[in-house]
C-alpha cells in the first residue's frame, strides 16, 4: 500500500478543498458552537486508516467522489455531546453515530450550496456511518485529505476522488 503523501496544488485546493474547509467550519461552528482550524491538506492513495468511526457521503457529478470524515472515538462523542446538550436521553453509541452522520450531511449540504453551477458540483447520498476498522474505500481513487482541530479534538474531512478529478 502506497502512502505517500503530497502536497495539493494550489488550484485544487482553492476551488475543491476551500469550500469543504469551509463548510466543514461552518456546520460544526454552527451545530456544536466549535472552531475548526484546518491544520494540513495533503494527498494520497485512498486507504483504510485514522479513526474509530467513519462517516461517508457518496459525491456523484460527471464522476463519483466520496466524502469520508473520521473521527476517534473521544472526539465524535464530544461533539456529539455539544451538539445534543440538553437532551434528554444519554449520548450512547447509536446517538453518536446519528450525529456525526447528521454532521457529515450539513457539511455535504454547505459545500453543495458553495460548489453550484462550477464544475465541481454535486449531488449526494444519506451518510453512512461504519466502525473505522470496516471501512473500506473502493479501489483507485485518490485521498484529498483535510487533517482538522479543534477544542473537542482531531478529526479528518476526506475527499476520494478519481486520480482523472484530482
Amino acid at each position: 500500500m502506497n502512502t505517500e503523501t503530497k502536497d495539493v496544488d494550489a488550484e485544487l485546493r482553492r476551488d475543491l478543498l476551500e469550500p469543504f474547509i469551509a463548510a466543514t467550519s461552518a456546520a460544526l461552528g454552527e451545530m456544536a458552537g466549535i472552531e475548526v482550524i484546518a491544520r494540513a491538506v495533503h494527498r494520497h492513495s485512498a486507504s483504510p486508516g485514522v479513526g474509530d468511526i467513519s462517516v461517508a457521503v457518496e459525491l456523484t457529478s460527471g464522476t463519483s467522489r466520496l466524502l469520508v470524515l473520521r473521527f476517534p472515538e473521544r472526539t465524535a462523542a464530544a461533539i456529539a455531546g455539544r451538539v445534543l446538550a440538553g437532551a434528554t436521553q444519554t449520548v450512547d453509541q447509536s446517538l453518536i453515530g446519528d450525529c456525526v452522520g447528521e454532521v457529515a450531511n450539513v457539511i455535504a449540504g454547505q459545500a453543495k450550496a458553495l460548489l453550484a453551477g462550477g464544475r465541481h458540483r454535486f449531488d449526494f447520498s444519506i451518510p453512512r456511518v461504519v466502525a473505522a476498522d470496516q471501512w473500506r474505500p473502493p479501489q483507485g481513487l485518490d485521498c484529498l485529505a483535510i487533517a482538522c482541530g479543534s477544542e473537542l479534538g482531531d478529526f479528518e474531512v476526506q475527499l476520494l476522488v478519481t486520480r482523472e478529478d484530482a
